[in-house]
């Protein structure tokens, strides 16, 4: 059975039933000490009733019970904290550092990311839910994540979903459609939720060497640069390479196809 909640009536039943104690006169002070020195000498103190003993133990259980529905009640992804050092600035993003166990995260992750455009509605719910699931539910335990970090991933997948509709607009001859695609795309580089965490935005190329010097949008440019000359096929190669898309790419099979090796200009 579910314990109720404690509430104004339970302390004013309290209050009524507390018998009213007049105060005592000097004699009676007296008579009182002595008797508690005498029950000092006693070889025992006397045992508590078992009625207190129950009530003591009722009165605990409902101090409980009310700081547990306080906590559940507060209980909230955001945590008021940010990053320590520069470190962790540098390796967790800019912002408050969320818990991504609480049931509000998915809310949080609307709220911080608003300013982000998506296609639609339905794209900005596959983004969510990806990150709710990445980060709430990764057997790696986040213990927590930035809302700088959120919100560069909410942007990484709106240029999936942008460039989705991008090539499903050129299929369809939907010329609107495709300027608008084109201008978030070529907007993207410049997006706070971008620059918050990559100003730089880079990729260099090493001939020689597996892993090149790279920040992490840094093929948010090369996009733009695809957009610009009207090249699904280049476009579809940097976001199957670099985008992590998934589901956000379902009309973009230049997107879908696996690239393995190191990325070539």
């Amino acid at each position: 059975m579910d314990t109720p909640p404690w509430t104004d009536e339970h302390s004013r039943a309290i209050a009524a039933a507390t018998p009213h104690v007049p105060e005592l006169t000097d004699a009676e002070l007296d008579r009182t000490w002595a008797t508690v020195r005498a029950g000092m000498r006693a070889p025992a103190a006397p045992r508590r009733s078992r009625a207190r003993m129950l009530l003591a133990a009722a009165l605990a259980a409902a101090t409980v019970a009310v700081g547990g529905v306080a906590t559940a009640e507060i209980y909230s992804a955001r945590t008021g904290k940010g990053p320590v050092d520069a470190e962790d600035l540098r390796l967790g993003g800019p912002g408050e550092r969320l818990d991504p166990s609480a049931a509000d995260f998915g809310t949080v992750i609307d709220e911080e990311t608003t300013d982000v455009p998506f296609p639609s509605k339905e794209t900005r719910e596959i983004s969510r839910g990806r990150l709710v699931s990445w980060y709430g539910n990764d057997p790696r335990g986040y213990s927590g994540v930035s809302t700088g970090a959120l919100r560069f991933w909410t942007a990484r997948d709106a240029v999936c979903a942008w460039s989705n509709q991008w090539a499903l607009a050129a299929e369809a001859g939907d010329d609107p459609a495709r300027a608008e695609a084109a201008a978030m795309l070529v907007a993207a580089p410049d997006w706070p939720a971008v620059t918050d965490v990559d100003p730089r935005q880079r990729i260099v190329f090493h001939p020689s060497e597996t892993m090149p010097d790279n920040t992490p949008a840094g093929y948010f440019p090369l996009v733009r640069e695809a957009v610009q000359d009207g090249d699904a096929d280049e476009l579809g190669r940097i976001l199957s390479f670099w985008g992590v898309c998934g589901g956000l790419v379902q009309d973009f099979p230049q997107a879908q196809a696996p690239i393995t090796g190191p990325w070539r200009p």
